[in-house]
């Protein structure tokens, strides 16, 4: 799951659309350059322009912007200077800040479908108490955002895999242990179902 989520980041830097602001970018960038651990040198923070030449849209930043992106996102506490057990200051990305990089993974998230249907059906349910009524929401603005069919008011349907995905958004926002996958062989009066995914 890891390796997607920096891959989806890796693909929205690549993009080139408007969506690719500055101050996202840069924030995913230092995601991006410090894995595993998450931090960057900021006592060469030139170098920041070298990371993102691995990326195309890279031609679009200069080096006063990026300076100025970092800045912002030291100033919104979404990275923080520290210094590591040698005395060199490095930045580091802050709880914060890591909260936002994967509300934004989420919004990049994209299932991929395979060459083939396996011809099951994977079914999400949820009964999530009241008290989590935004989670619930989110949770349904995100299912049907990634074109899940809804089969009940909390129950969805969906032909490909994609528990890892629906488990990494319950758990975001902290309704994880509500949240049911499984998986059946098939569906009452599922032929509009496969109509709506185009099945048939």
């Amino acid at each position: 799951m890891q390796n997607e989520y920096f891959s989806r980041i890796r693909e929205f830097l690549n993009s080139g659309t408007k969506k690719a602001q500055i101050t996202q970018v840069a924030l995913c960038v230092l995601a991006v350059a410090s894995m595993p651990a998450l931090i960057f040198l900021a006592a060469a923070i030139g170098n920041a322009v070298q990371v993102f030449k691995q990326f195309e849209r890279s031609k679009h930043f200069g080096k006063e912007q990026i300076r100025n992106s970092i800045n912002h996102l030291r100033h919104q506490k979404l990275i923080e200077y520290v210094s590591d057990k040698n005395g060199k200051t490095i930045i580091k990305i802050t709880k914060k800040g890591k909260t936002r990089l994967r509300a934004f993974n989420i919004e990049l998230m994209k299932i991929k479908k395979p060459n083939k249907w396996d011809g099951k059906w994977r079914l999400v349910m949820f009964d999530i108490p009241m008290r989590f009524t935004k989670g619930r929401e989110a949770l349904r603005y995100h299912l049907k955002n990634l074109n899940f069919f809804q089969f009940q008011k909390s129950a969805w349907i969906y032909p490909y895999p994609c528990e890892d995905e629906i488990i990494f958004i319950a758990d975001f926002f902290g309704i994880g242990k509500y949240v049911e996958i499984l998986i059946v062989d098939s569906v009452l009066r599922e032929e509009k179902i496969k109509k709506y995914f185009n099945l048939i």
